[in-house]
């Protein structure tokens, strides 16, 4: 599996021993990596899961030619809408719906919500009930660049698999915008700067998706960060120098403010009409966190 994907060779010994055991959660977290490869690893699990053959996925079996025209009936793929900035209760709400319904030509009906990041909390919630009590005929794989713009109670209830270096990178290897002035904001916030840390927020001043990547990339550098602060070593961004401050510069008690805050925040950006009181409010929140 995977043979054409730039995956890490734990991600595709992980997913392929479940399969061939029948072992595979009925809720699965894919993150890291880019959007593309995401989206293609999810398709080929789910491919895996309708084939009709002993190798699974065997790509030759009607069910997975199905699948990889993207044709196969047991196979759902939510997309969040291209003039919404999320994903709405009211979709998450149909794809329940149609988990109820038995599969119509195999044992498993797949359910992928492609850049679950967008979905807002009332949406996250909406899938609570069916992760807590999944039909044994449902398998749901939420794809994401982080799976720290999920609400805990989602990812408590899935099994959560890295794909390789997601929040980093153009092709040679550089960060992107968002990392570079998510991990900017963090090195002010842990600094002396006041000043510093606000001037830093004028970049996304009138940019709201660049807002909200930047937010995302931040709850992922503070999540590493309590990772260090709690022993752990599995950090999603690797050691990066904004974090290292982050965990020796905060206590635990405050990285995780910071974290929740950064998500309540994120949620908020979805409902906001105004982008500036946002970001206002964005900059007095976390440095409150750092006085108190």
């Amino acid at each position: 599996m995977f043979e054409n994907l730039s995956v890490t060779e734990s991600f595709k010994n992980s997913i392929t021993a479940a399969i061939r055991m029948s072992k595979l959660s009925h809720a699965l977290i894919f993150e890291g990596a880019d959007e593309a490869t995401r989206l293609s690893a999810a398709k080929e699990v789910a491919a895996a899961l309708v084939c009709k053959g002993e190798d699974k996925p065997c790509k030759s079996c009607n069910a997975c030619l199905k699948a990889l025209k993207d044709s196969h009936p047991d196979i759902h793929i939510l997309f969040k809408e291209k003039d919404s900035t999320m994903i709405k209760v009211d979709a998450v709400r149909e794809i329940k719906t149609q988990a109820l319904i038995f599969p119509n030509e195999g044992t498993k009906s797949v359910f992928i919500i492609s850049e679950a990041q967008y979905m807002n909390p009332q949406a996250q919630n909406a899938l609570l009930k069916i992760f807590e009590e999944p039909s044994s005929h449902v398998c749901f794989i939420l794809t994401c660049t982080s799976k720290s713009s999920l609400l805990d109670t989602v990812i408590s209830r899935a099994t959560s698999y890295t794909l390789g270096e997601g929040l980093a990178s153009s092709e040679k290897g550089e960060d992107d915008k968002a990392v570079i002035i998510a991990a900017e904001l963090i090195s002010s916030l842990v600094g002396e700067s006041e000043f510093d840390f606000l001037k830093k927020t004028a970049s996304f001043i009138k940019d709201k998706k660049l807002f909200r990547e930047v937010i995302e990339r931040m709850i992922s550098f503070s999540r590493d960060a309590l990772i260090l602060q709690s022993g752990g070593k599995e950090l999603l961004n690797g050691e990066r120098e904004e974090v290292r401050l982050l965990k020796n510069r905060f206590t635990q008690k405050k990285t995780f403010e910071l974290t929740e805050s950064l998500k309540s925040l994120s949620a908020d950006l979805d409902s906001s009409a105004n982008l500036n009181l946002t970001v206002t409010r964005f900059s007095s929140v976390l440095y409150g966190i750092k006085v108190n």
